[in-house]
């Protein structure tokens, strides 16, 4: 009977052994999966930046036209 705790806690040591390999693997990919992501993320953020900058010159210049048509 005694053989039975000690193949007991091997098969035990063994699952838990497995599963510790698939949540560390799972785990780096995650951590990449979301480097790239914030990556995106700031290269979206830097996009809409320069929209911002476009959408306020534009602006600024349709403004000015207006009030180049007003002094007529």
């Amino acid at each position: 009977m005694e053989w039975a705790g000690a193949v007991g806690a091997a098969g035990s040591a063994l699952i838990s052994g497995v599963f510790i390999v698939i949540a560390a693997r799972l785990r780096r990919e995650n951590t990449s999966q979301h480097a790239t992501n914030q990556a995106k993320l700031e290269a979206i953020g830097d996009d809409v930046k320069e929209v911002k900058y476009d959408v306020r010159n534009v602006r600024d210049s349709h403004v000015d036209h207006l009030k180049w048509h007003a002094e007529k």
